[in-house]
């Protein structure tokens, strides 16, 4: 979108009958530039500073009062991003879709929760090939915090039934899995164990010695990676996401494959 500037000089903008501050009629063409960028996809510095405020008085008040520039600087733009990745994954082999309607809210859950803080102090969403919020086929995580973020990617927290199809294939099939772990690395990823058990699952702990035994133990199956604040300010975000979602092909294919045996 692209929006012509007229200059005026103030001297001849006051002799066309107009009054008022020297600078209104240019401080108010610039205004709009900035928020017809910010609605396509560009975000500033005052994306992060409402972040960090949000982050210091996590309360009703404060949001309502901030709650038009949280729209305008974060949760539009942000669904701008996931629908471009839509749009730039729809070309290759990749069924990863979503926008505002896979975005989470701001408002928490906080019914079970020993943290009552009212809103999420980050903005995220979710591209899955059902283009909704359902993972059971695997996903494509974004999040915007106010460090930066962070890109995952894969099969998360997986019911016992899912994880057990999963594991049997491991177990099975190691040279395909060999293929995902292979195909992570060639994209200079690897699987995230930081949700995992302790020890061997079970039913599993005669295959303690399986050479891909350490992958036995996870609950999840993703990958993941922080996102430096220039990737949003640079507006580079939307190639992370479609780079990350190619570099994570083996791992959703290899998932999609156990759950179409199911």
């Amino acid at each position: 979108m692209q929006i012509s500037l007229l200059w005026i000089n103030p001297i001849e903008f006051q002799s066309m009958g107009h009054t008022g501050e020297r600078h209104s009629c240019c401080w108010i063409f610039i205004n709009t530039l900035e928020e017809v960028s910010m609605t396509e996809l560009n975000f500033t510095r005052k994306s992060f500073d409402l972040l960090e405020g949000l982050a210091a008085n996590n309360d009703k008040s404060w949001y309502d009062a901030h709650r038009k520039d949280f729209e305008a600087y974060l949760r539009e733009p942000f669904s701008v991003v996931l629908e471009r990745a839509t749009d730039r994954l729809a070309e290759t082999t990749l069924p990863l879709a979503g926008g505002s309607k896979t975005m989470f809210r701001q408002n928490r859950d906080i019914r079970f929760s020993k943290d009552k803080s009212p809103y999420s102090t980050h903005v995220s969403g979710v591209l899955t090939p059902s283009g909704t919020k359902a993972e059971k086929d695997g996903m494509l995580y974004v999040q915007l915090d106010g460090s930066g973020g962070l890109i995952a990617c894969g099969f998360y927290k997986l019911k016992a039934a899912e994880l057990a199809t999963l594991r049997d294939k491991i177990i099975e099939e190691p040279e395909a899995f060999s293929q995902v772990l292979q195909g992570l690395n060639d994209a200079g990823l690897s699987l995230s164990d930081e949700d995992k058990l302790t020890s061997m699952p079970r039913g599993y702990e005669a295959h303690d010695q399986h050479e891909y035994a350490q992958y036995l133990r996870l609950k999840s199956f993703i990958s993941q990676t922080p996102l430096p604040k220039s990737a949003w300010l640079e507006a580079d975000i939307v190639d992370r996401i479609v780079e990350y979602a190619k570099g994570c092909a083996s791992l959703l294919k290899f998932g999609r494959a156990c759950d179409s045996e199911n």
